[in-house]
């Protein structure tokens, strides 16, 4: 082998496993922040758990874990709107992600929109229709607040 086609050969091998190397080591990071961002949400420290999600995102905007996991936070911190929106992220990456309809359904509950809510666990049980025996007690909460006011506010109690 000529030494100008070993030089070639030796770099073209350099530079794969250097690419490898990196690509390792971003996924480590990326589970690395998702592992960090569960020990803090276990220990109650949320703006520390969406920090090192955020921070799993960013090294990885694909990661759907990572998507499900800051939304989950961002839910829990009563951060409904932003937890719905990542949920939409996460839908986004993956359509048949019934856990994210059933978590974007809760913060659509919690921002009052029951039709909202409704409309995302159904698309949940048509995704996965073994969730349905999980879902129905709330699919009914919502029908009764649906039903009570046609725009998804219960009346008070004795109006």
């Amino acid at each position: 082998m000529p030494a100008a086609l070993a030089r070639r050969w030796l770099g073209l091998c350099l530079a794969v496993a250097l690419w490898n190397a990196c690509v390792f080591a971003a996924e480590g990071d990326v589970q690395g922040l998702i592992d960090a961002g569960n020990r803090h949400w276990a220990a109650g420290e949320l703006e520390q758990a969406a920090a090192s999600y955020q921070g799993a995102i960013d090294k990885d905007p694909r990661s759907v874990d990572a998507h499900m996991k800051l939304a989950g936070v961002q839910i829990a911190g009563q951060e409904y709107r932003a937890g719905v929106e990542t949920f939409q992220q996460a839908i986004s990456l993956n359509p048949d992600n019934a856990n994210a309809f059933i978590g974007m359904a809760i913060g659509y509950l919690h921002m009052g929109s029951p039709q909202l809510a409704q409309a995302a666990l159904e698309e949940a049980v048509r995704i996965d229709p073994g969730k349905h025996d999980r879902i129905a007690p709330l699919m009914r909460q919502i029908e009764a607040r649906t039903a009570s006011d046609p725009h998804g506010f219960a009346a008070p109690a004795g109006h």
